[in-house]
């Protein structure tokens, strides 16, 4: 058919590219961003028959980020490579365990090549791994023809983590089941949520998740709240006509995870007392704060965070996507 002309396309989603005269063609590379998450809420309600936590989460991504590039191998194998030496490249990682499970889904003996820009810190709830296999499995499927359907994607993603399938559409959503569950806000809401300012910041220290259950286990039933809790909770986002209320933020893990962590809860007060809206994402370590609602400057809070945390400490300023 000739020579065709290719236009590069970026984005969280969907890129890849495009051919001049509108029409689409195979692609051999793509280069996703992989963005990071935060729990603007998150509420667990106590453990499940499949030992899974039941829980309600309001979970946003973000501007800041990871990216990642993928490409059809032109060996029988499957390949990772990652900025970050610390970051494990073996069969263990999620990346890879992604593309096997959508080779087998697929049912081709099909394989690629991983670049990751890690940004992301790991064991820091922001759901680096998680973002980077359902945005691998994203990139997969459009280099395969989207061989399969999103709802497909969503089921794979479920199999690799509890919170992967935010990521395969990662818009402002409502959690539920084990994380699963993606309720996708109304246009309304999400726009209110849209460019919000955020700094994220964190101590040179991860935190287990599957240890951070354990203490939620450990502690039941106090450590759990209600669903009717959590929803009437939800409803002052309803109820709110412009930006987040911060009354919205709740955290189950923060009380857990601060007996042993001093340092979250210490740092977390600290600001709350300079009516500053903050929480702890995810099981932690990292944190975040809404720069809008901020009642000091950015340049304190900063400041503030280091003195905690140390000035090594992790400081990111971002927005919601």
């Amino acid at each position: 058919v000739g020579k065709v002309k290719c236009a590069k396309l970026s984005g969280s989603v969907g890129a890849g590219f495009i051919c001049t005269e509108g029409m689409k063609v195979s692609i051999a590379e793509m280069q996703l961003h992989s963005p990071a998450k935060v729990n603007l809420m998150l509420s667990v309600h106590g453990k499940r028959a499949d030992g899974f936590h039941e829980l309600t989460s309001l979970v946003v991504a973000l501007a800041f980020g990871d990216d990642l590039r993928v490409r059809l191998a032109s060996t029988s194998a499957d390949q990772l490579k990652c900025s970050d030496p610390s970051v494990p490249t073996g069969a263990d990682n999620l990346i890879l365990k992604a593309a096997e499970l959508f080779r087998q889904r697929v049912g081709r003996a099909i394989f690629f090549e991983f670049d990751l820009e890690k940004r992301i810190p790991m064991g820091a709830g922001l759901g680096g791994g998680s973002s980077n296999a359902s945005t691998a499995l994203v990139a997969m499927n459009a280099l395969s023809g989207d061989a399969l359907t999103r709802e497909v994607l969503l089921e794979l993603a479920a199999e690799l983590g509890s919170d992967c399938p935010f990521f395969i559409d990662p818009k402002p959503a409502l959690m539920r089941g084990r994380g699963e569950v993606i309720e996708v806000l109304d246009a309304s809401q999400a726009e209110r949520l849209r460019g919000l300012r955020i700094a994220l910041f964190r101590p040179a220290f991860s935190i287990n998740t599957a240890w951070a259950y354990g203490q939620l286990a450990a502690a039941a039933p106090s450590s759990y709240e209600s669903e009717p809790e959590a929803a009437a909770r939800l409803e002052l986002l309803s109820e709110t006509c412009a930006g987040l209320p911060s009354a919205l933020l709740y955290n189950s893990f923060e009380a857990a995870v601060g007996q042993k962590y001093l340092a979250i809860p210490s740092l977390l007060d600290s600001l709350r007392e300079r009516s500053v809206p903050c929480l702890m994402s995810g099981s932690g370590s990292c944190c975040f704060a809404l720069l809008e609602r901020s009642s000091i400057s950015t340049s304190q809070l900063k400041e503030l965070c280091q003195n905690a945390l140390g000035p090594t400490a992790f400081w990111v300023e971002t927005e919601i996507c």
